[in-house]
C-alpha cells in the first residue's frame, strides 16, 4: 500500500494537518482534521435554532442540536472520502473521531487505520493499536 497516495487523497479533499502518526504489521494510522466551512456552521446554527425550544447557547443547544449537527457532517464527508479511498485504492479502513465540545467546535479530529485488503482482520488491528 502506497500511503503517500492516500495521504495525498485526504489532502486534495480539503481535509488538514494530516500525519501519519503510527505503523504496524502494514496498518497505517492516520491523524488529520476536518475543519467546518461557513456555511457548515450557519447550517448547524439554524437548525438548532428552529429545533431546540431552549435558549440560544444553552448547554442542551450545543449538546443536543448544535454539537450533534457539526459532528454528524463531519462523519458523513469524512465517511465519503475514506470509501472513495477504499474503492480508489483497493485498500480498507476504518476512522473514529473525538468529541466536539462548545469551547471548540470548528474543526474535527479523525484517526484512521488503513491497511491491504483481506490482509487483517479489523478487530484485531484495533486491539494491536490498543484503539
Amino acid at each position: 500500500m502506497d500511503i503517500k497516495n492516500v495521504l495525498e487523497y485526504l489532502g486534495k479533499n480539503d481535509l488538514t494537518d494530516i500525519e501519519e502518526i503510527n505503523e504496524k504489521d502494514g496498518c497505517k494510522v492516520i491523524r488529520f482534521f476536518y475543519d467546518f466551512d461557513k456555511e457548515e456552521m450557519e447550517a448547524a446554527r439554524a437548525y438548532s435554532k428552529d429545533e431546540c425550544e431552549e435558549e440560544e447557547n444553552s448547554d442542551t443547544w450545543y449538546d443536543e442540536y448544535f454539537l450533534p449537527y457539526l459532528n454528524d457532517v463531519a462523519i458523513d464527508n469524512v465517511g465519503e472520502i475514506v470509501e472513495e479511498i477504499m474503492d480508489e485504492f483497493e485498500i480498507e479502513a476504518q476512522f473514529i473521531c473525538y468529541d466536539l465540545n462548545k469551547e471548540k467546535y470548528d474543526y474535527l479530529e479523525f484517526v484512521a487505520i488503513f491497511f491491504e485488503e483481506g490482509s487483517h482482520d479489523i478487530e484485531d488491528v484495533l486491539d494491536s493499536l490498543n484503539i
